[in-house]
């Protein structure tokens, strides 16, 4: 089977979809601007269910059952960076640190008994 020496609209479209997709995965990952060291951690006792998404990472993850205190660290690029604390115990807190400074830290569980806290990283 012989390929044309000149590329097919296809060929450009695909190739042009491939691009822009290493550009975004390279991006989210610092490759392509500024990068972070996150700290996601939950101070107190007892256990609860912990789900956490760093930037770059769309399904998250689910830790069913942690005892607490927990941390999860990562280098990242721009993007969100969430945690979410279901049912934990009187008292904990759940922080995230970026580059070792507190960025968001939240003592009180909404009403649904979730203690979530949030950082979007992003070009100055």
């Amino acid at each position: 089977m012989k390929f044309p020496a000149v590329p097919t609209p296809v060929t450009v479209l695909l190739a042009a979809g491939a691009a822009v997709a290493a550009a975004v995965a390279l991006s989210t990952l610092g490759l392509f601007g500024g990068s972070w060291d996150v700290t996601m951690e939950v101070t107190g006792t007892g256990s609860a269910d912990v789900t956490y998404s760093f930037s770059g990472d769309n399904d998250g993850t689910t830790e069913t059952g942690r005892t607490l205190p927990w941390s999860r660290v990562q280098n990242v690029g721009y993007g969100f960076n969430d945690i979410g604390v279901r049912n934990p115990a009187p008292g904990a807190v759940c922080r995230i640190y970026v580059d070792g400074r507190v960025e968001d830290e939240q003592k009180r569980p909404d009403a649904k008994g979730v203690l979530s806290c949030s950082v979007h990283l992003q070009q100055d």
